[in-house]
């Protein structure tokens, strides 16, 4: 096949494919991957990226028999995802719209949308934004360090059952189990 014919090829099977509307195996999948979100999971999900905020949510594991600590633990750390979650949405919205009105107005005055000239609006956005940044910091730095205790809680009780386990398991096996097993 010529390199002329691949490229004429390549280019009709993009425009069909373009023009395709959605199969219902597409949407078949997309049904079964709704439906396996509301499954119950064996470890924490890290999920695909928010189109608007850019933050990856997560889902977070819940243990059978999850103790007080473990369950504080847990809904602290869902409660940050869910600050941060909305503060980036909030803010990266703002900033798109703002960012879209910029380049109307340069568009009206005649004048293209180049690199220099959004540097301008990125500095204003950015100096009109100072307070609003800082708060966030500010909060999530007091909302992470009110996350130490609970996360300690949480992991002491993890190591103590870890090794009452183990040790309960050590008791359960007589001398002769352990020597054929090694």
């Amino acid at each position: 096949m010529t390199p002329l014919v691949r490229r004429k090829l390549c280019t009709c099977t993009r425009a069909i494919i373009k023009q395709r509307p959605y199969s219902t195996t597409t949407t078949t999948n997309a049904r079964l991957s709704t439906d396996s979100l509301l499954k119950p999971i064996a470890a924490d999900m890290i999920g695909t990226p928010d189109p608007v905020s850019n933050l990856r949510p997560v889902r977070y594991y819940v243990f059978q028999k999850e103790s007080n600590a473990e369950k504080e633990w847990r809904e602290i750390k869902e409660k940050v995802d869910k600050f941060n979650q909305n503060f980036w949405y909030n803010n990266n919205k703002m900033f798109i719209n703002a960012k879209a009105e910029y380049e109307d107005i340069l568009k009206q005055n005649g004048e293209t949308v180049t690199p220099e000239a959004l540097s301008i609006f990125y500095k204003d956005f950015l100096d009109q934004s100072y307070e609003r940044q800082m708060n966030y910091n500010r909060e999530w730095w007091k909302l992470n360090i009110g996350m130490l205790y609970p996360g300690m809680k949480a992991a002491i009780r993890w190591i103590t059952q870890s090794k009452q386990k183990l040790s309960q398991q050590q008791k359960d096996t007589t001398f002769w189990e352990k020597s054929f097993e090694s």
